[in-house]
This record gives structure tokens, C-alpha cells and sequence, in this order.
């Protein structure tokens, strides 16, 4: 057992990378280690000694941190004990969680199932449905799209789940933790309930899919690289301008991609087109697999593309099917406090609604899978390493 948490959030990614951003707090060491023993023990039970005993270290070593913790509100404190501020899924915590998520998810997807013909009629009209079929449209389009997208927004109108929680240095995120180990993974970990998207201008590259491995896609490959180097020297105020200037670059390259998306679709579609610094950013795209280049030297886009004249089917859907399961998920949303009685977060005073929002995760990544294995949706193929996952590309507004 690792006694660690590992991290997530919904919302900004804890905005710049610095020492406001939990993520930044969370690669210090014994950090953790730290969420892990405090979420696993009663609200307000341990004190930094108490903690420091539990990692065989010393007081000193964790007052730092800890108060830059407490500062953002990672973690509260009352006369001098601690309690995690945020949800925390713990492995005791899975009985509560799995049996509620996956009986809510079994009869939402059986409602979803018996209006099969009336979903796919609505997505009749994306363009490129004829290269791809229904079951990669509709994984995209319903899988991710909706449940992972409108569907927080509408659902949050609705007083079911939050999706915003203002944080300190003027910050806007919800942050999620899952115990670090197999069990928890296989809970949370392996079910298609993960969206990553990096965006410039009009142009978003997307994939969705679960969460069990390192997705070479551009969101996840530029996270990794950060990561990285949080702690690649001693400085950690070197490390952190450098990864200011690199996550300006970043941005860069993605815009660059993005009017090569453009160029590809609409002008032209050939490397010899492009400049330099174009066919580095093309080969950059065919490495994360969203475009392919022949021998010739021809540029074509292998992914689903969702452009301007597809925004209007998607719109239909994803009101059709809020309006479709909208009230079933008020009602077994309702006196979470009830239905899960026991569960840790609860305890240490988590709100309700911050914990639908994780709780809806689990329950749209189980209608998911059923839905893949009912052959409403495409099964995406597992990538040694890197999990299940299919990726996207969008075009709004144009």
C-alpha cells in the first residue's frame, strides 16, 4: 500500500503554475503522503505531529508545506488539527460509491438504450458520420461532449452538482483525490470518464477515454512535460519561471497547430505548403496521431472533426437527452447525505454538491462502458501504456 493521493481537479487546472496552484503544492514532497493521512483519518483528528509520526518525519520538514496547503485551502484547521477540504475517494470508501454509481448508471442506461433510433436520428447530419459511423460519433458527441461536458453545466442550473468552487488568488476549480492503488484504480481509474482538450483560437484537439495510463495526446503531453519539471533543479523559482515561459510556448505551438488545422481542411494539404516551423508543428500532430502525412507528402486529417455546421445536431442531442434523463438524475441525486451515509469525504464536511460532481463521474463513466458494450458506442482500442482512449478534433463557431 502507498498511502498517497493522487490529484485531479475540475475547472481551471489551478491556473498558473505557482505556488497558489495545488498541483505545484502537491509535487512537494511528502505532499501525498500528507492528503493521504489526513483524509484517511477523522475530520480534524491529526496534528502535524501526529502526521510527521505517521511519515517517520519531522515537524519542521512538513510546517511549510502544510501552511502553504492550508493557505489555498487544500486542507482546513481547527486548534491545530487538520481535515481535507475536498473529495477524497478512499478504498474504504468504494462499497458506498461503486454499488451507488453503477446501479444509478444501469438504469439511466437503460433509458438512454430504449430511445436509441431518436438519438441517432439526431445525429444523422454531422459530416462525418459517413467516415466513422454511429458508434464513434455518438461516443464523442454523447460520451464525451454531453456527460463530460453540457451536462455539468445544465445539471449544476439545476442545483444537482457544483462546478465551480472560487479558491484562493482568484482561482476557480474543484479538486477530486483517489487513493493510490490498484483497487481504487480499477474502480475509477479504468472507466471512460476522462476529457482532455487543448485549445487555441476557434480549434480544439480533444481525446476521451479512461484514465489508466499516460495519454500521448496534447493536453496530457504538455502536462507531462511540466511536470517534469517542477523539480528538475534544486531552484524551484528557476524551475517555475522557465515553466512560465514554456507554457507561453506551449500555447504557441498549439495556435500554430490549430491554423494548420485550418489550412489542411480548407487551402492546402501538402508539406512542401508549409513552413519550417509548420512541418515541425505537422510532425509534432502525426506523432499525437491526429494527422497522417503520406509519401508523397499529402496531409490528411484521421480523427472525427466537428466543425460550425455540426454545432446545430449536437445542440439537438445534447437537449434531447438532458431532457431525457434530466429529472431521473435530480431524483437519484437527491439526499446524497442519506445514500451515502458513511463515506469519508462526508465527514469532513465536503459539500454535497462538490461531491455529485464527483459522484456523476463515476456514474456517466459506468453509462459509458454498458453503452460500449450495448454497441451504441465504438469500444476505443487500449493503447499499451497510454489506456483507452479516442481523440477529436473541433472547430467552433466557424
Amino acid at each position: 500500500m502507498s498511502n498517497r493521493i493522487d490529484l485531479y481537479n475540475f475547472g481551471d487546472g489551478g491556473g498558473d503554475f505557482d505556488k497558489n496552484n495545488p498541483f505545484y503544492l502537491y509535487k512537494q514532497k511528502w505532499a501525498p503522503e500528507i492528503l493521504f493521512e489526513i483524509a484517511n483519518a477523522n475530520s480534524y483528528e491529526l496534528t502535524i505531529y501526529d502526521i510527521a509520526s505517521k511519515l517517520g518525519t519531522s515537524p519542521v520538514d512538513l510546517d511549510k508545506l502544510l501552511s502553504n496547503m492550508e493557505k489555498i485551502a487544500m486542507v482546513t484547521k481547527k486548534q491545530d488539527r487538520y481535515s481535507v477540504s475536498f473529495f477524497v475517494i478512499l478504498e474504504k470508501d468504494l462499497p458506498i460509491i461503486d454499488n451507488l454509481s453503477s446501479a444509478i448508471a444501469l438504469r439511466l442506461s437503460q433509458k438512454i438504450l430504449r430511445y436509441k433510433q431518436e438519438i441517432q436520428n439526431y445525429t444523422s447530419k454531422i459530416k462525418c458520420l459517413d467516415e466513422f459511423g454511429y458508434g464513434r460519433i455518438l461516443y464523442h458527441v454523447i460520451g464525451c461532449d454531453i456527460f463530460d461536458g453540457t451536462s455539468f453545466s445544465e445539471f449544476s442550473k439545476r442545483g444537482i452538482l457544483s462546478i465551480s468552487k472560487p479558491q484562493y488568488d482568484h482561482r476557480d476549480y474543484i479538486l477530486i483525490g483517489f487513493e493510490q492503488n490498484e483497487v481504487v484504480a480499477c474502480s475509477s481509474d479504468k472507466i471512460l470518464c476522462s476529457r482532455n482538450c487543448k485549445g487555441a483560437g476557434s480549434v480544439e484537439f480533444a481525446s476521451f477515454g479512461d484514465s489508466n495510463g499516460n495519454r500521448q495526446d496534447m493536453f496530457r503531453f504538455m502536462r507531462q512535460v511540466i511536470s517534469q519539471l517542477i523539480d528538475v533543479t534544486p531552484n524551484l523559482s528557476l524551475n517555475s519561471s522557465y515553466i512560465h515561459i514554456l507554457e507561453q510556448q506551449n500555447q504557441h505551438l498549439a495556435q500554430v497547430c490549430a491554423e494548420l488545422v485550418t489550412k489542411v481542411l480548407y487551402e492546402e494539404k501538402s508539406v512542401s505548403s508549409f513552413s519550417d516551423e509548420e512541418n515541425d508543428a505537422l510532425k509534432f500532430l502525426e506523432e499525437l496521431k491526429y494527422i497522417e502525412i503520406d509519401e508523397s507528402g499529402g496531409v490528411r486529417v484521421v480523427v472525427p472533426l466537428f466543425d460550425g455546421d455540426d454545432a446545430k445536431a449536437i445542440d439537438d442531442v445534447s437537449n434531447y437527452l438532458i431532457e431525457l434523463i434530466g429529472d431521473d438524475v435530480a431524483r437519484e441525486f437527491s439526499n446524497l447525505k442519506v445514500k451515502m451515509q458513511g463515506l469519508s469525504a462526508l465527514s469532513h464536511g465536503v459539500d454535497e454538491k462538490e461531491i455529485a460532481n464527483g459522484l456523476w463521474h463515476q456514474v456517466f463513466g459506468n453509462i459509458n462502458e454498458n453503452l460500449v458494450l450495448e454497441g451504441l458506442f465504438a469500444s476505443p482500442e487500449s493503447r499499451t501504456g497510454e489506456g483507452r482512449y479516442f481523440q477529436a478534433i473541433y472547430i467552433r463557431g466557424n
